[in-house]
């Protein structure tokens, strides 16, 4: 707490990276079956995307009651600790309770850690490593693909479900 304290005392930069909740679900599914190859995630293991989508995202949110739902936004891992993260934000993270400096987005990254860097008084010779990334530059591209054949109920429903992370970060609900 004394080392909290100390950085409060100061000018801390906080900041955070969000990306199209579409193209997070891509990452997420991506992400899983890379890992159930080695063990991880078996209860996805060898599903579509469609499936994951439905079974693994949608039943798992339409399954929490409004005493569960309160339980996980205390806690992700509540009712599934393997998607916690892919989640929208707003069901787990304070965003509105949070004075961020900089919220980042993924699709401007390398711009936005200069940025990050400057406030921040770092050098920024070197670029920002990127961790989990499927599909590098092509992510838009991927999404895109996987997406394609989702039925439209499908979309609809996982629009509703993410509705706040498209309004808090302006992102567009019909892109894929």
């Amino acid at each position: 707490t004394e080392a909290l304290l100390r950085i409060l005392e100061g000018t801390p930069v906080s900041f955070t990276n969000v990306r199209h909740p579409f193209e997070r679900l891509v990452s997420a599914y991506l992400m899983i079956m890379d890992m159930s190859k080695e063990g991880h995630f078996q209860e996805f293991a060898g599903m579509s995307f469609e499936q994951f989508l439905t079974e693994g995202v949608l039943m798992k949110a339409k399954a929490m009651t409004s005493k569960n739902r309160f339980a996980f936004e205390k806690n992700p891992h509540y009712i599934t600790p393997t998607l916690p993260l892919h989640y929208p934000h707003n069901a787990y993270c304070g965003f509105c309770n949070i004075n961020y400096t900089v919220i980042s987005k993924m699709e401007t990254f390398n711009e936005d850690s200069i940025r990050i860097k400057e406030i921040s008084d770092l050098e920024h010779g070197d670029k920002m490593e990127r961790f989990n990334t499927h599909g590098g530059n092509k992510t838009h591209d991927t999404t895109k693909e996987l997406f394609k054949n989702i039925a439209e109920d499908i979309k609809i429903e996982l629009v509703e479900l993410y509705k706040y992370d498209f309004a808090m970060f302006d992102y567009d609900a019909n892109l894929y």
